[in-house]
């Protein structure tokens, strides 16, 4: 009896991690890079951009449907711009090119479109990208 539990309690579990993780295999194409939807950290959502570039955004996590507008900041190893503060990097480390990140979802359920403005630092965001669903 104990091993058809345990059998059972494995199958539950196996099959839980892997609708979480069909659910937030989000992909997007902007004007720039591909977009994916990497992990869930907290309440905070990470995504990555081409190979260069990762975004932290706050509150998103776990959210996949009714999503509404999210702020955030984007970091790289490099940029135009060295900023004066620092933020967390995508391996914990500090690092000085981020920006801030500001987006709004389109389409409430996925696969959604979105529209993001972007900034250098803690400067105004000025930069428009689009993001369209990557469907198989």
């Amino acid at each position: 009896m104990k091993k058809i539990l345990f059998l059972s309690l494995v199958t539950l579990l196996t099959c839980t991690s892997a609708s979480q993780k069909v659910v937030a295999d989000e992909r997007w194409s902007t004007e720039e890079y591909d977009v994916v939807y990497q992990e869930d950290r907290n309440r905070t959502a990470i995504w990555t951009y081409g190979s260069v570039g990762t975004i932290f955004i706050d509150g998103l996590a776990g959210v996949y449907t009714d999503r509404g507008s999210y702020t955030g900041y984007w970091v790289q190893e490099t940029s135009s711009l060295r900023c004066d503060t620092y933020r967390e990097g995508a391996d914990g480390k500090p690092t000085y090119h981020w920006g801030r990140f500001e987006i709004a979802f389109i389409d409430p359920d996925f696969p959604s479109r979105w529209q993001a403005n972007i900034g250098l630092c803690d400067r105004e965001p000025t930069i428009r990208l689009n993001g369209v669903p990557m469907t198989p």
